[in-house]
């Protein structure tokens, strides 16, 4: 495959999934608001909280608490986003 081919299918990926590739990846400049964006799409459910933290859930499905203050997320935030996407049926391949 050329450099041409291949910056032709990442061009032609959308928003949504050069998002969760870079979550695949493993990227530090994930965002807050990238996380979130990526849970509502899961249909992730925000819980009433205050302050700087959002907790979504939905049934049958672990927790995840997104630090709005804190931009990029911590390691330990991506990591829960590859394993909630894994559940969701997405891969890393």
């Amino acid at each position: 495959m050329t450099n041409d081919s291949i910056f032709a299918i990442i061009n032609n990926m959308g928003k949504y999934e050069k998002l969760i590739k870079r979550i695949f990846e493993g990227k530090s400049d994930i965002t807050p608001d990238e996380a979130v964006n990526i849970l509502k799409r899961l249909d992730f459910k925000s819980t009433p909280t205050s302050g700087s933290h959002r907790t979504y859930r939905k049934p049958d499905r672990q927790s995840v608490t997104i630090v709005l203050t804190q931009n990029p997320l911590k390691p330990y935030l991506v990591e829960k986003l590859q394993e909630t996407l894994k559940q969701e049926g997405y891969n890393n391949g």
